[in-house]
């Protein structure tokens, strides 16, 4: 079985980049997030290839036409589930009927897909924050078994990171086994009705080296998930264990599963690259003429984020300044009312008779 890296930040792209369309979507932040759990990193706008390095090629595991296989194999075959073989019949009859289409419905046909694929994303989102938060719910030694059966099912890990995994893993098994017996040799002690003093002490260390235990496996447990992440597993972690975080999941060969989710947002991805790619071909001055386009509405909009910056710093500098003067103008007024103060009092000494000197 061959799976991607999911999750993984777009400082090391494990996928062939996305190259951005130029037709607008519905929420575009929605279908970003995905590329990035999914480890999809888009490209700029003028890049239609992608490359890799041989090492690359190697470790992400690209087909011998530098083309990664979660999209360019069919996606069930991602899951261990039966491969499709009309898969590339689909995808030529698509290809050819995309090919027929005007321009303008080329760019439609396009939009639809993504807004599609901008659909089913924010499905992805909701359900991935789901599962994770039941995730951090649950027992210690559970996600213990969870982050062994996602080691044994992905193919996203090196041999080095597995091996990494598998050690972090097998401390937490150790301070578990060191929870039961201490539990064991808790139970042999009589109840505290009943027990001597010493016994009672003895009973308060055995809790206490308990609790200490229980709070070293949850940081065990805790630094394995973190491990897991940091290679951009996290969505594929919440994945593969669907059924076992969600009793009530449907199966993985399920449509409605998170699993066949992934899946079928890496089909769309692969139609909307192939279409893209297609497009730019068959009409290379609509693209560019559309790349231009996107470039100047981006500097637009660098440059309107550029003014609303400077409008707000200069709101800043002008309350600072209106406190400022608003404070002289307290001080003058408390120094006019004393002033008056001043000047009533003067007014009542002076009518006030001097005593006569002898």
């Amino acid at each position: 079985m061959t799976t991607t890296k999911l999750g993984s930040t777009q400082t090391a792209s494990k996928m062939p980049a996305v190259s951005r369309s130029t037709t607008p979507t519905t929420t575009p932040t929605a279908t970003a997030a995905v590329a990035k759990a999914l480890g999809v990193a888009p490209s700029p706008e003028t890049s239609q290839a992608v490359t890799f390095d041989a090492a690359a090629q190697a470790k992400v595991g690209l087909n011998p036409t530098g083309e990664h296989v979660a999209t360019s194999a069919d996606p069930g075959a991602l899951w261990g589930a039966e491969k499709r073989q009309p898969v590339n019949t689909e995808l030529r009859a698509a290809m050819t009927e995309f090919r027929k289409l005007s321009p303008d419905a080329q760019q439609a046909k396009i939009a639809e897909l993504k807004t599609k694929q901008d659909d089913l994303s924010k499905k992805m989102l909701v359900r991935i924050d789901q599962l994770d938060d039941r995730y951090k719910t649950m027992l210690n030694t559970s996600k213990g078994e969870m982050l062994r059966n996602l080691s044994n099912k992905t193919d996203a890990m090196s041999p080095a990171e597995k091996q990494h995994l598998d050690g972090l893993l097998n401390k937490a098994d150790g301070i578990a086994k060191e929870i039961e017996g201490l539990k064991a040799k808790a139970a042999t002690l009589p109840d505290s009705k009943v027990a001597t003093p010493e016994q009672k002490a003895e009973r308060t260390e055995m809790a206490r080296l308990i609790k200490n235990a229980r709070s070293r496996l949850s940081t065990a447990t805790k630094a394995a998930t973190t491990y897991v992440d940091s290679l951009g597993l996290k969505a594929e972690r919440v994945a593969v264990n669907e059924q076992k975080i969600d009793p009530t999941a449907p199966p993985p060969s399920s449509p409605s599963s998170l699993l066949s989710k992934i899946g079928e947002w890496f089909g769309l991805n692969k139609l909307i690259t192939f279409f893209k790619s297609t497009f730019t071909e068959m009409n290379p001055l609509m693209s560019v003429g559309a790349s231009f386009e996107t470039k100047l509405e981006r500097k637009q909009q660098e440059r309107t984020a550029e003014v609303q910056s400077r409008v707000e710093r200069q709101r800043e500098t002008d309350a600072r300044a209106q406190l400022a003067r608003d404070g002289r103008g307290q001080l003058e007024l408390e120094a006019d009312s004393r002033r008056a103060q001043l000047d009533a009092l003067n007014l009542a000494l002076a009518g006030v008779p001097r005593p006569s000197r002898r």
